[in-house]
């Protein structure tokens, strides 16, 4: 859509999307949009479950907007956002359908090939049945890592 307005708007060169140095934000863009929606609502209700009375006191006390962001809703949120972080991480590596349609068989570059794309891709189009289902192996063993580094990182509080 956006080279058909460049054309209307006289440009001659347009936006190689599918180019070596577009390739991955292609791909991200429509992934990411398509679970903003997802950890939106997620946020929101966490956000829902706050106690206005500790904006009301923190208000009393003289508290500035970004000292009640910092001090009350951000530790608060914190295991809401933890969540959708390990949500964000482990989803990033099953990630098939819209790659796979946009690039089939991780063409034009083999660099667009994602964890989902590449495993079936050895499975189904090369037939490496055994590499496919070491590589499905390892995803879920990347998978239980890259949560625990999550965790770790957020070191997930009880309030």
């Amino acid at each position: 859509m956006l080279n058909q307005f460049l054309e209307v708007l006289g440009r001659k060169t347009l936006i190689d999307w599918k180019g070596e140095h577009l390739a991955l934000f292609t791909m991200m863009l429509p992934v990411m949009w398509q679970y903003v929606g997802f950890y939106f609502v997620i946020i929101i209700t966490g956000l829902n479950n706050i106690p206005e009375e500790l904006y009301e006191a923190a208000s009393i006390d003289g508290a500035t907007k970004l000292q009640r962001i910092r001090y009350i809703t951000l530790p608060m949120a914190h295991n809401v956002l933890c969540t959708c972080a390990v949500l964000a991480v482990t989803g990033a590596l099953k990630v098939f359908d819209l790659p796979w349609i946009m690039f089939p068989k991780g063409m034009p570059l083999k660099s667009t090939f994602l964890t989902g794309t590449y495993m079936y891709y050895q499975t189904m189009e090369v037939k490496n049945v055994d590499y496919g289902a070491a590589l499905a192996v390892m995803i879920v063993i990347l998978g239980v890592v890259l949560s625990k580094v999550v965790n770790t990182i957020f070191k997930e509080k009880d309030y």
